[in-house]
């Protein structure tokens, strides 16, 4: 079961880091919805199922990491700050035009899938209901504004390209809910 998780860890980082390279950079760097709602994800959920294929083997430090992450605190803070920092338009643009910021999203996003994956093993239902409660209107908001508005807020793309991904941070947002729901009423 975990090499089965660790393979599909490995392609779906293979996919994301695709993604930042040529010829498949060009996905991204025209269209905002192969960015916010194809590549970001994808890193998140990098980061999560490498957390899960890594989880209880001997070594790797997970008992520590679980010590500093009481109750899913501190990585769910570390998990919401690094996206609300990636929902931000100039580092969008950033991340379009600067392999450094681009290396630093990449990092950063595998890095908050980690955190979840701890933090929403941990946590108690009200500290993940305080933590979603606020993640998930954030993106609902942010999609509602990018689609809403007559203003391009990213110059690395166009307006209609902004309205679309707005819209599919709206659907996203909600997915995610319904997810977080299902595995909450399943526990």
């Amino acid at each position: 079961m975990k090499n089965s998780l660790m393979a599909v860890a490995a392609a779906t980082a293979a996919s994301a880091l695709a993604l930042s390279l040529p010829p498949a950079r060009a996905l991204i760097e025209q269209s905002m919805v192969w960015h916010m709602l194809v590549q970001m994800p994808l890193l998140v959920t990098t980061g999560w199922l490498g957390a899960a294929a890594f989880t209880g083997r001997a070594g790797t430090g997970w008992h520590d990491a679980r010590r500093l992450n009481r109750f899913g605190l501190t990585g769910f803070m570390l998990a919401l700050g690094t996206m609300a920092y990636w929902m931000i338009p100039a580092t969008i643009d950033r991340a379009v035009v600067l392999p450094t910021a681009d290396l630093a999203k990449i990092g950063s996003l595998v890095i908050a899938g980690v955190a979840l994956r701890q933090s929403f093993g941990v946590a108690p239902a009200a500290v993940q209901l305080f933590f979603a409660g606020s993640a998930l209107p954030m993106m609902v908001w942010l999609g509602a504004y990018m689609a809403g508005t007559d203003r391009r807020l990213c110059n690395a793309y166009s307006l209609e390209s902004q309205i679309a991904a707005g819209r599919g941070l709206v659907l996203l947002a909600m997915f995610l809910g319904l997810c977080w729901g299902l595995a909450l009423w399943q526990r």
